[in-house]
């Protein structure tokens, strides 16, 4: 079976992992009303109408595209007849060897695309129609962006302004997470975890964001139940982004294998999503006629959530990171000038965040702050450092003295991935031996739980 890069990874272990949510058979959909759209024999991911009304999706192994039958997804164009769509096309100045995804459209006359591999970068790219030919623009530039692995998808709002992203990434509960990021220009906002209420230890994959921006549909196999990856549907409570309802699934056509990057198309009373229940493996595009996906969504599914606060090794909580209210309201990024620091010096990260007994990052806040220190480490090649990561002394002195060495090598690694040279970089993890404030007290142990630089020569 040969699946493309945007869908599963890890599959046979994840899937057999117990389930996350109590869920009931859902009722059948009328199987009449569900037409494939093409007859293909290749792998049709991430369907999505443009403003014309055509229908854009990713083709993956066909031999028509740029890298030929081992390219992971080239874009291709089918145009909408009477009553289906006819023979699709692949749109040669869109695609690469590597896999493309279309995002979406700002403009009826600039898209946004997805390259994995763009001269040996991930990059998004913008796309400004030519004629009949679209000629490539700028790169979007994305603070903090890193896909981990090849699995990767992502759509924008009706508007254009607002993406929802599907990746591994800083931040993430274990798997590919849900993540939204607002349009500045050419640039984007730091990508932001949508939070336990959305996104679990599994995946959460082809998230769709509704034009309202307040109803998500995503794809996830933390169900279990009898389908290994089905949809599911949250709406969006209040102003921020990390405060969801309780996600229930939709109840699709009865198919056996994954249904992914469900598509809503109001306008037409009709939805598109793929389904990989054929032999090989690969995914189909079907289309649902006469569609009401809110009358048929099985409710009262129980996610797997946190309680608000995570807590630390020794079981002290840690604050809760706030929840990011709409684009307009968006503070800016708080940046850190280490211009000040010199031989002999040293600065907590303050910002830098990880999730309970864990090297994973709790969220993205803390990226900047390292972010500005590559900076400043890329201007100065004769400056040298030590990362030195502390805990409080509650616990196993050796259990603590082992996660503060393994998150200083974390810090490290993103260094690394920043472009910081290996030999300028040290790490060290003093556990609970060097406290800066008493553990007596919660505040203590909060401040003792740390990552310092300090500045070994210049």
């Amino acid at each position: 079976m040969k699946l493309s890069p945007g869908l599963i990874g890890k599959a046979s272990v994840i899937l057999a992992l117990a389930c996350c949510y109590a869920l009931p058979l859902p009722a059948q959909v009328d199987v009449s009303k569900v037409h494939q759209v093409f007859s293909l024999d290749y792998d049709e991911q991430q369907p999505l109408i443009g403003p014309d009304g055509r229908l854009f999706f990713s083709l993956a192994y066909h031999p028509q595209n740029n890298g030929g039958e081992e390219d992971p997804g080239d874009i291709w164009v089918g145009e909408e007849k009477a009553d289906s769509f006819g023979t699709p096309v692949r749109i040669p100045e869109l695609s690469t060897p590597h896999h493309d995804l279309l995002i979406g459209f700002i403009h009826p006359d600039t898209l946004l695309v997805y390259h994995q591999n763009f001269q040996n970068q991930q990059a998004v790219y913008s796309y400004f129609r030519a004629g009949s030919e679209w000629q490539r623009g700028e790169a979007q530039v994305f603070p903090g962006f890193k896909v981990n692995g090849s699995r990767f998808s992502a759509r924008l709002d009706a508007s254009g302004s607002i993406m929802i992203l599907s990746m591994d990434s800083f931040g993430s509960y274990g798997n590919e997470d849900i993540y939204v990021s607002f349009r500045q220009g050419n640039s984007w906002s730091r990508p932001l975890n949508l939070g336990s209420g959305i996104n679990t230890a599994m995946q959460e994959l082809s998230p769709f964001l509704s034009a309202d921006g307040r109803r998500l549909y995503y794809s996830t196999n933390a169900g279990g139940g009898s389908k290994p990856m089905a949809v599911y549907f949250s709406r969006r409570i209040g102003a921020g982004w990390r405060q969801w309802s309780t996600p229930s699934r939709l109840d699709l056509a009865p198919m056996e294998g994954f249904d992914l990057f469900y598509t809503p198309d109001p306008a037409n009373d009709r939805a598109f999503f793929t389904n990989t229940h054929t032999s090989d493996g690969y995914g189909e595009i079907l289309m649902l006629g006469e569609f009401k996906p809110e009358a048929i969504i099985e409710p009262g599914i129980a996610p797997l959530s946190q309680p608000p606060g995570e807590a630390d090794t020794a079981g002290e909580r840690v604050p809760e990171i706030a929840a990011t209210t709409e684009p307009a309201e968006a503070a800016p990024e708080i940046r850190t000038s280490f211009e000040a620091l010199n031989a002999g010096g040293s600065v907590i990260l303050d910002r830098l965040l990880f999730r309970r007994g864990s090297t994973a990052l709790a969220d993205s806040s803390g990226m900047a702050q390292l972010e500005d220190l590559a900076a400043f480490l890329s201007a100065r090649p004769e400056t040298h450092i030590s990362v030195e990561g502390h805990t409080d002394n509650y616990g196993s002195a050796r259990l603590n003295e082992r996660l503060s060495l393994d998150r200083a090598r974390k810090v490290r690694e993103l260094l690394l991935d920043m472009g910081v040279a290996e030999d300028k970089i040290r790490v060290n993890g003093w556990g609970g031996s060097r406290p800066i404030a008493p553990n007596n007290t919660a505040g203590g142990r909060a401040k003792n739980r740390r990552v310092e630089i300090k500045v070994l020569d210049q």
